[in-house]
């Protein structure tokens, strides 16, 4: 009995999540340039026509985030079965789901986009967030449309992809606004099916959290230090247990309160590195370091550079 569980875990460790440049290579397509050499670290964003599409996907988790708007005949496998999908649809992928995906009629049309966790800003997060609540007890993450819905998705992909190709300077505002449409239409007629409960008590929990961190920024003034530091400011400034908001935001996002709050002072280091003329220990002070010195070795552990180099590289860029 101990041996199967172990072995278990084991297999859950070991399995190896899809990434973006091996979809773009089992798809024969063009790896974009913000993937070259990116190791992970580049926010990505693409939208594609389904119109030639391989018959089909292996069943495993992907490192990304997939909407999939199909109409055709095909079968999905999920962790709780397969399904036939003989009718247009649409899909909802995170980095926690595994899928397989086979295609039965040659005519395949649609679109699909693909994200990572980086592209995301907080108000898309929240977004996805109640949408993923939302399936918790399905089989997986989608719903099938009536015609009248199928076509008032593909106009929102078609203005995505049109957005998309664009030379617009707010084009990632405007696409994470349409992702945000797509995501709450689809929560919308979900609801509307009169099939779930309409409450998302974690849900709640999870957007005051992402409200309360937003607030936080952006710093106006070395003078205006962070308010909130910790997993525990946060928890006792929502009234709940630390332990419990820790379970929430792994549920929803796959990370620990400590990560959003490190990922977000670390956004806001970049940005006052870039865009202000504060001294590097006023940066640190204002981000809640006691010290600069610990302000560096949070940077440069999470960069690999310093901030005064990083500043240096951005001045020698000019």
């Amino acid at each position: 009995m101990f041996f199967d569980i172990f072995e278990l875990i084991n297999f859950v460790i070991m399995e190896k999540a899809e990434t973006l440049q091996e979809y773009y290579k089992r798809t024969c397509r063009k790896l974009p340039d913000d993937l070259i050499d990116s190791d992970g670290k580049n926010a990505h964003f693409n939208v594609l026509k389904r119109n030639n599409c391989y018959a089909s996907l292996h069943f495993s988790r992907k490192d990304y985030y997939k909407i999939c708007l199909t109409q055709g005949r095909a079968i999905l496998h999920t962790d709780k079965g397969t399904i036939t999908i003989d009718q247009p649809a649409i899909f909802f992928s995170n980095t926690n789901v595994r899928f397989g995906w086979e295609n039965v009629s040659p005519a395949q049309k649609g679109y699909v986009c693909l994200f990572n966790d980086i592209f995301i800003g907080s108000e898309l997060r929240k977004a996805l967030s109640n949408l993923f609540k939302l399936f918790r007890n399905d089989s997986y993450s989608f719903i099938f449309l009536q015609a009248e819905q199928y076509e008032l998705f593909s106009q929102y992909f078609e203005w995505m992809l049109k957005e998309y190709n664009s030379d617009f300077v707010y084009k990632k505002q405007v696409i994470e606004d349409f992702l945000r449409l797509i995501a709450y239409t689809t929560i919308k007629l979900r609801m509307a099916s009169g099939e779930i409960e309409k409450g998302l008590s974690e849900g709640d929990l999870v957007n005051r959290f992402s409200d309360l961190l937003e607030k936080q920024f952006p710093i106006e003034s070395p003078d205006n230090a962070l308010a909130l530091k910790t997993p525990a400011d946060y928890a006792r400034h929502l009234q709940v247990h630390v332990n419990h908001l820790n379970y929430c935001l792994r549920s929803y996002f796959g990370k620990t309160t400590s990560d959003l709050i490190q990922e977000r002072i670390l956004q806001e280091a970049l940005d006052l590195l870039q865009y202000s003329h504060w001294r590097i220990a006023e940066i640190a002070y204002s981000l809640g370091f006691e010290y600069p010195q610990h302000f560096n070795n949070f940077f440069k552990r999470k960069t690999g550079k310093s901030p005064r180099d990083y500043r240096g590289l951005l001045l020698s860029d000019i």
